[in-house]
């Protein structure tokens, strides 16, 4: 699933930038770009998939965006494939991408109009999956350490933490975050839900089911649980008119045994 995810980005990210700089012209290659993204200003005409595709979209004009992005998924994703399998990493990572585009398009709407930070035109990029990722595998290897940059040794917890303050930084320089200033910060929280032994969101899950059946336990009898109610007998059909549609032979082992002769060959009786 990680080579899947990796090569569909690249491929994307490719595709996308030559529609958007070169074919087929502006403005229509980049009105056919922006097809693809989301954009909080449109709220009216709001295009569904755009909360999941955005996620696959990269700068156009910026390979090094593209660049981290997949260096960090190539880093991180592995171990939590290994340990999840591949249906919950991509479930991760799609709900990350439109729990992010959900948080940025709230403070659109909350925040007032003269902040532009919290106002994007048009918000693309992986970066609240590229969030989560790495905050699920901080809690999912807690004692663990990385080499970031492939120079510097981190711990999983430094590297929880330098996430977040990259999440509040963004903030700071919101035109560096295509995605949204404040779309980080929902990758940032489902990284959390589903990350650790148990994950919040399986340990809420199996206390929602826990309650329904002690809700359901009350009402249960003995016989319910065991399975002994009475159920009605077949009747008994008269004799010479088809009889009972199964019998009871009698016999047995030591019957059998009884009325046994010993052969002569004493090599038989094994």
């Amino acid at each position: 699933m990680m080579r899947i995810v990796l090569a569909t980005m690249a491929i994307v990210s490719v595709v996308g930038a030559i529609v958007f700089n070169w074919a087929p012209g502006p403005p229509a290659g980049p009105a056919l770009w922006r097809l693809f993204a989301c954009s909080p200003n449109a709220i009216e005409s709001f295009k569904i998939w755009s909360l999941v595709t955005s996620g696959v979209l990269t700068a156009p004009q910026s390979l090094s965006h593209v660049f981290f992005v997949l260096l960090g998924l190539y880093f991180f994703t592995p171990q939590l494939e290994k340990s999840w399998g591949g249906g919950r990493l991509l479930r991760m990572l799609l709900l990350s991408v439109v729990v992010g585009n959900l948080t940025a398009l709230l403070a659109d709407r909350l925040m007032p109009a003269q902040s532009a930070i919290f106002h994007p035109p048009i918000m693309y990029g992986p970066g609240a999956a590229l969030a989560a990722v790495v905050v699920a595998w901080s809690r999912e290897h807690p004692n663990a350490q990385v080499r970031l940059f492939l120079v510097l040794p981190v711990s999983s917890k430094i590297l929880f933490w330098m996430t977040i303050a990259g999440c509040v930084l963004g903030l700071v320089y919101y035109q560096g975050v295509p995605e949204g200033a404040v779309a980080p910060f929902g990758g940032v929280a489902v990284g959390l839900a589903m990350g650790g032994h148990p994950s919040p969101a399986r340990a809420l899950w199996l206390r929602l089911k826990l309650a329904v059946l002690r809700r359901r336990g009350a009402a249960l009898t003995v016989e319910q649980l065991l399975d002994e109610s009475p159920r009605a007998r077949p009747a008994k059909r008269a004799a010479g008119k088809g009889g009972p549609s199964l019998r009871v032979v009698q016999g047995g082992l030591e019957d059998e045994l009884k009325n046994r002769k010993p052969p002569k060959d004493k090599r038989y009786l094994n």
